[in-house]
């Protein structure tokens, strides 16, 4: 189980990886064969798509693997390391707040005037729901990365 908490974005990026192969696939195929009209399948995969960025930008802050600038970084002495670690913290969790604020409200609008999807009339805010979560999931990385502990159990020992 808490290799299940631990690895949650990667999982269900995968999941959402192999529906959009799957159905894009099904879309391509359907275009040969007049009598089958999958145009549903697009939208499907757009949806898709959205979920797995956002959470694949969460599930970078576990390894420190997103894009940066670490040669830069590298030639800081250390009292400038330590500063631009606890400055790089504070602007990503400034950043993530602010979509957590403002996804919830889209999110939230989104729930109340009922907007569905133009194909499949999916709820809406099942699309713009990826926004907030995946920006607690970020914070929540970050945090698990500088401070090197594992989510979801009692007895958390420090990463190794």
């Amino acid at each position: 189980m808490r290799k299940f908490v631990d690895n949650f974005e990667e999982y269900l990026c995968a999941v959402g990886l192999t529906v959009m192969t799957v159905f894009t696939f099904l879309g391509v195929l359907s275009r040969k064969l007049p009598q089958v009209n999958l145009s549903w399948t697009m939208e499907l995969v757009t949806t898709m798509f959205v979920w797995v960025c956002a959470l694949a930008g969460a599930a970078v802050f576990k390894t420190n693997s997103h894009m940066g600038f670490a040669y830069l970084t590298d030639m800081l002495p250390k009292p400038a390391k330590v500063l631009h670690r606890w400055l790089r913290i504070a602007i990503i969790f400034v950043y993530y707040a602010i979509w957590i604020i403002y996804g919830s409200r889209m999110t939230w609008n989104q729930f109340e005037r009922g907007l569905v999807t133009p194909v499949m009339a999916t709820p809406g805010w099942l699309i713009g729901l990826a926004i907030p979560l995946s920006a607690v999931l970020a914070i929540l990385r970050i945090l698990q990365y500088e401070f090197g502990y594992k989510f979801g159990f009692p007895g958390q020992e420090k990463q190794s």
